[in-house]
Order: C-alpha cells, then sequence, then structure tokens
C-alpha cells in the first residue's frame, strides 16, 4: 500500500461513529473496507460502492422517491453518452470519490486544518443533532460537499451541446450572433424546496442560526440560503451578494457559459429540504451541515470567478472563513489524475494517469504521473500559480504546495509490452529502453561528428526531460513498423533471405513517415510552430510538412531510419524478407 492510501484508510482510525455505539452497526468498517477497495481499483463500479455506502451511513434518500444515487447516475451516463460529442469533457464520477478522499487524507495528516474546522465549523454551528466528535462531523459535512459537487454537471453538458450544434448549423457568419443558452420559463420552480412543513416551524431553526430578522430572506429558496452562507462566511453585505445570486443566472446567459457548481448547490438545498422535512429529523440539519457544504460547492467556481471580482474584491481564501469550501477548491483543483476522457479533444489529450502525493504537517506536494505523452511544461507552475491567487494555503501548509509532472517511461514499456506482446517480436519489447537509450546515444554521437564545436544539449539518457525518453521509446517501438511496412520480418540470425538495409527510396519514404509521427506526437504534447525553438513555450521551427524541412534536419529523419538495422543486429536479431 503507497503512503498516501496509507493516510487516507488512518483517517478512519481515529473516527468514532455515533451509529455504531452500542454495537448495532459497524459503519466505520463497512465505510472503510468500501474506501480500502476502491483504492485497489479506482473505477466506476467501486465508486459506486463508495457513494452507496455513504449514503447509507447517513440515510440520504427520498423516501418513496429518485434518491441521490440516481442523481448521480445521471451524471455518469451524461458523461458517457452525452459527452461524447463535446470537444472537452472529463469523467466527474470518479473524480468526486478522489476528491472525498483527498479531503480525508488532508484532515487526518494535518492538524492546523482539523483545528481550523473544529473551532470555525464544529463549534460555531452547534445545530440540534451534531454528531458527538469533529471527526465524524467532517466526515458527514464533506461528505457531502465532495461527493456533491459536481451533479450539476449534466446542465453544463446540456448548454455545450447546444452550443456546439448551434454553432455547426450556423456557419462562420453567424456564430458570434446567436448566443444559445440555457433559459427557464420559471426559474423560481427551480430554485424552490417543496413545503411540506408549516412555513414557522420550517424556518425556525435558520432564523436562530442566522439571527436574522424572519422574513428578511426566503428559507424556502434555496439562492437565499446560499446568500446568507456567504455573507455570513465573508462578513459581506447580504443584499450585494443576494443581488449577484440573483443575477447570477442573466450574467450566466448573456456571458454564455454555465457554472455547474452553481447547479449542484441549488440541487442539494433542494432535495435535501425537502428531505428533511419528510424524515422528521428537523430542518436544522438542512440549514446547518448541508447548507455548509452547499456553500463549499457553490464557492468551487463561484469565489473566483464573482467574488474575488468587484464590487467583492475578496482576496486569498482563508480556511477559518469556509473550512468546506477552501478543502473543497483545494482538493476538485489537485484531483487531476484517473480521470477518463469522453470529449473528442480530451481523448486526443495527454492527461495525467496517476500521482505521487506527498502529505506532511507542512507541506503537500504532488507529482502527476503519464504513461504516455507528457503534459506541457507549465501545467505544475500554472496551477501554482493559480494557487497563489485562489487560496492561503500557508495556513494550513506553512512550506506551501509543490507541483510537479513526470513520464513513467518504465509504465509506458510496460504498457506497449501488453497491447503488442503477440504482434512484435519477443526480443525487441524486452529491449526497448535499451534501443531507447541507444537511439539516444547514436544521436547524440551524430551531433558530435556534424557540430564538434556543440555542446550535447543532453549528454545522457538521464538528463533527458520526460518527453524526449518518451519520444526515443516510441521510435524505438516503431522499428518493428518501418519493417512490416517494406515487407520485412525480425528473426533469429542464420536464416536465409537476409536483408543487408533499406533501399534509399526506403528510407526517403520512412523518413517522411518518421517526421509526420514525431509531429504527432509533439503536437499531443502540445508544441506548435515557432521561428526559434522554444522548449518553455513548446515552439519549434520543425513542426511543419516534411517538404519543408532543410536537407539537414531530413538527414536526422534519415538517420533513425538508416538506425533500425544496426539496433536490430545489436539485440541479436536479423532481418529477412517476410513471408
Amino acid at each position: 500500500m503507497n503512503p498516501y492510501s496509507a493516510q487516507i484508510l488512518s483517517y478512519f482510525d481515529a473516527l468514532t461513529m455515533d451509529s455504531d455505539r452500542g454495537g448495532v452497526h459497524d459503519y466505520k468498517s463497512l465505510l472503510r473496507s468500501t474506501v480500502s477497495a476502491f483504492l485497489d481499483r479506482p473505477d466506476k463500479e467501486r465508486a459506486f460502492e463508495v457513494y452507496s455506502m455513504f449514503f447509507d451511513c447517513y440515510r440520504v434518500k427520498l423516501q418513496g422517491s429518485a434518491s441521490f444515487i440516481d442523481l448521480l447516475d445521471t451524471l455518469k451516463s451524461y458523461e458517457e453518452n452525452a459527452a461524447t460529442l463535446l470537444d472537452k469533457q472529463r469523467d466527474h464520477y470518479v473524480h468526486s470519490v478522489n476528491v472525498f478522499l483527498l479531503g480525508l487524507a488532508v484532515y487526518a495528516v494535518n492538524p492546523r486544518y482539523r483545528e481550523v474546522f473544529r473551532t470555525a465549523s464544529y463549534e460555531a454551528v452547534p445545530y440540534a443533532g451534531r454528531r458527538s466528535t469533529p471527526g465524524e462531523e467532517f466526515l458527514f459535512q464533506w461528505g457531502v460537499a465532495a461527493l456533491f459537487h459536481d451533479i450539476g454537471y449534466p446542465v453544463e453538458i446540456t448548454s455545450n451541446q447546444v452550443k456546439k450544434f448551434v454553432s455547426l448549423v450556423s456557419g462562420e457568419a453567424g456564430r458570434s450572433d446567436v448566443g444559445p443558452y440555457v433559459g427557464y420559463q420559471h426559474f423560481d420552480a427551480l430554485n424552490r424546496i417543496a413545503e411540506v412543513l408549516y412555513p414557522e416551524d420550517y424556518a425556525a431553526p435558520f432564523w436562530a442560526m442566522t439571527r436574522l430578522e424572519p422574513g428578511a430572506l426566503d428559507p424556502f429558496a434555496p439562492l437565499d440560503l446560499l446568500s446568507a452562507n456567504l455573507s455570513m462566511a465573508f462578513g459581506v453585505d447580504l443584499s450585494a451578494v443576494k443581488s449577484a445570486l440573483d443575477g447570477f443566472l442573466p450574467a450566466m446567459q448573456k456571458s454564455g457559459f454555465v457554472d455547474h457548481g452553481f447547479y449542484s448547490a441549488l440541487i442539494l438545498l433542494k432535495w435535501y429540504g425537502y428531505l428533511a422535512q419528510r424524515s422528521g429529523a428537523g430542518t436544522a440539519l438542512l440549514f446547518g451541515p448541508i447548507l455548509s457544504a452547499a456553500g463549499a460547492i457553490l464557492l468551487h467556481n463561484y469565489y473566483k470567478n464573482v467574488l474575488q471580482k468587484p464590487p467583492f474584491s475578496l482576496g486569498l481564501l482563508e480556511p477559518e472563513q469556509h473550512p468546506l469550501g477552501f478543502l473543497l477548491i483545494l482538493c476538485d483543483e489537485l484531483q487531476e489524475w484517473n480521470r477518463e476522457a469522453y470529449g473528442i479533444l480530451d481523448r486526443q489529450r495527454v492527461l495525467a494517469a496517476d500521482s505521487e502525493l506527498t502529505l506532511t504537517e507542512d507541506l503537500l506536494s504532488v507529482r502527476y504521473l503519464t504513461y504516455e505523452g507528457t503534459l506541457s511544461p507549465d501545467f505544475g507552475p500554472r496551477k501554482e500559480e493559480m494557487f497563489s491567487r485562489l487560496l492561503d494555503l500557508k495556513a494550513v501548509f506553512p512550506q506551501g504546495i509543490r507541483i510537479t509532472c513526470t513520464t513513467r517511461t518504465d509504465l509506458y514499456i510496460a504498457a506497449i509490452r501488453r497491447a503488442d506482446g503477440a504482434l512484435v517480436p519477443r526480443p525487441l519489447l524486452e529491449n526497448l529502453e535499451q534501443l531507447a537509450r541507444t537511439i539516444h546515444e547514436n544521436y547524440n554521437r551524430t551531433q558530435l561528428e556534424r557540430h564538434p564545436e556543440q555542446p550535447l544539449a543532453y549528454p545522457t539518457w538521464e538528463e533527458l526531460p520526460d518527453d524526449l525518453k518518451y519520444s526515443n521509446i516510441r521510435q524505438a517501438r516503431a522499428m518493428f513498423d518501418k519493417l512490416t511496412a517494406c515487407g520485412y520480418a525480425a528473426g533469429e540470425p542464420g536464416g536465409e533471405n537476409e536483408v543487408a538495409g533499406f533501399t534509399p527510396e526506403q528510407v526517403e519514404s520512412l523518413a517522411r513517415d518518421e517526421h509526420d509521427s514525431w509531429y504527432a506526437e509533439r503536437r499531443q504534447s502540445g508544441w506548435s510552430f515557432g521561428p526559434e525553438k522554444d522548449v518553455e513555450h513548446k515552439l519549434s521551427p520543425y513542426m511543419i510538412p516534411y517538404d519543408g524541412l532543410t536537407e539537414e534536419i531530413k538527414e536526422l529523419d534519415r538517420d533513425a531510419v538508416r538506425n533500425v538495422f544496426p539496433l536490430i543486429h545489436s539485440i541479436g536479431m536479423a532481418i529477412y524478407h517476410a513471408g
């Protein structure tokens, strides 16, 4: 078990659950086992089990109607089906479980955050029905915030589908004039919690907890509840924040975007408001922890897009201001790994496949891992810069946050071996890394012969950036394809019909293919044309068709082709006419 998984599970070691007292239930063990199973295999099926177990622990369902699981299944269905027509769309179903677990790890490891939650949330809002320990109260509030924070995404998916279709049918001339958006004849009906209890009985805990005068807001309107939450958290004028939230739907329509967090928060309050009335448990639960979770869900986009801009112009979000909002923004922005791509362009992009997390009392370090291709060199710095503008992270992690990226060449090689085991000769697969290293050595040798006065950019394999290591491994794997394209095959030495080398015509044709493959790989990794090579900004003068290259650069591609035979020979194989 890796250290990060151990830290997540350590949260449960210190947890006591009120429902387990007396030995009738053992929800803690059941939830811990479900989380452990997800960590072993983080897929949709295991994610569903985490959702289900959390809801079972806290009875999160509607009597005689749809359940919260149905909402999450709708999100999964939209992403798996409707989102495949969009350019950009990634998984949010498994993602939300990973966000939930990352927050548990932060709480388990970081005493500063635990203290913030205890004082600014647990003790500050002593509602009727509060859990007897801060640890379990955090589990409940954080679970609701993290697991529900993207349930409004189907609205955003629908909006993006409409925009894409209208853009297509409008043609170039009409694209900037149509401005399609999601609208409602009666938005007030969506922004309304069904009334089951008498209004006075329903709202009494709200007035007591907010200390507002009865009638100052409509406690059956989710946006009014969110206005109260933000006003109390940040000390902003209630009428100003209510005006901003009431006007946010027209603002989104005018700007042509959808904030799914806005809808997620509204839906949570609408559904849970009905549940709180029907269950007989009282509405203090709604106006305390559920409203806090909904406020966090709203904030995960709304803080940077609205509250940090005029007229509010708030600075860094302090953890004491909104403990759940602070943590949700942090974990949601960090959780980039293991997110299935559904959108057309996202399926072509290089995405983080895994991560290595280091969590201490003072430091949060994340290294994103890719198996095929590389992330942009500025991916980590951009993340760090974003956090520096958004959150006061040093209040929780005094040494700050460090974000890096790397390509796991060993995993990339293993993936090639699994995929091509039946197609590619075993000696070639077993020697992929050695072949890639030799390709790099041959390149350096050629560069020294042609330009002895110029120092080598990367004298050793270990000094190569991840994207160039990946490129050399790809080139080693492609040797088999080059042989196949010419009707050749690699085999044990000593046979008949051995081939000595490629013909000049084959060299030129394969060099063209080599450049095309290099171009596609570079483009996937974010490179584009520039008059001079600029590694930092991923610009290259060679991001052009083969025919536009100088002879010197074409010769590099030809060298890659000519080296195929010596490289194959170096691993004890010969090349023959196939068949």
